[in-house]
C-alpha cells in the first residue's frame, strides 16, 4: 500500500469480443475520416456565402464610390474642425459677381482653393472654432489636407484632415 504513485501497477487487460472490437474500430474510422461534400450541401453553403459576399462588397463600393454633386455652389462651407454637426465650426465663402451681371454671388468652381486661402492667409486655423482676424497677410500658414463634401442640405463643405467616408457624406463630384 505504500507504493509510489508512478510505479503503480496497470490491471491486467480484459478480453474484448471480436465483435465488439471490430465496432469500436469503424466508429474510430468514421471519426476521424472526412466525408465528401455533397452536391447539394456544397450549394446550400456556397450560394447563400456568394450572395452575401456580393451584397457586402457592391454596398460597400457604393458608399465608397458615392459622389454628389451639390445643389448650390454660390456659398461652401470652410470648416477649422472635422466635424460637420452642430459642434462644429465653420466660415461660409461666397464669390460676388462682377458689376453689371447681376446682384448676389456666383458659382465657385474650385471650393478646395478657396478654403485653402482661408487656412494659408491664417483666418482659419485647423482645429481651432473660431475666426482669427489677427493675420499677417504673407499667406504662409499650413494648410491641411481638404475634403470637399456634399451636406445633406446640397450645400459644399470644406474638412482639414478628414474624409467625405468619416463625415458620412458623399464626396463633391466635379
Amino acid at each position: 500500500m505504500n507504493e509510489p504513485l508512478d510505479e503503480t501497477p496497470l490491471p491486467p487487460a480484459r478480453p474484448m469480443p471480436p465483435r465488439r472490437r471490430a465496432a469500436r474500430a469503424e466508429l474510430l474510422t468514421r471519426a476521424i475520416t472526412r466525408r465528401p461534400w455533397s452536391w447539394r450541401r456544397r450549394t446550400a453553403v456556397a450560394v447563400p456565402l456568394a450572395g452575401a459576399v456580393a451584397l457586402g462588397t457592391t454596398g460597400a463600393f457604393a458608399f465608397v464610390a458615392h459622389k454628389e454633386p451639390a445643389a448650390q455652389r454660390n456659398i461652401i462651407r470652410c470648416y477649422s474642425t472635422s466635424k460637420w454637426d452642430d459642434n462644429g465650426f465653420y466660415s461660409e465663402v461666397a464669390k460676388a459677381v462682377p458689376a453689371g451681371e447681376g446682384v448676389g454671388s456666383t458659382a465657385i468652381g474650385d471650393v478646395l482653393d478657396a478654403c485653402a486661402t482661408l487656412f494659408r492667409q491664417g483666418f482659419l486655423r485647423e482645429g481651432e472654432a473660431r475666426l482669427h482676424d489677427e493675420t499677417d497677410g504673407a499667406a504662409t500658414r499650413p494648410v491641411p489636407r481638404l475634403a470637399a463634401c456634399v451636406l445633406p442640405s446640397g450645400q459644399v463643405a470644406v474638412f482639414p484632415n478628414a474624409t467625405c467616408r468619416q463625415q458620412e457624406l458623399p464626396d463633391l463630384a466635379d
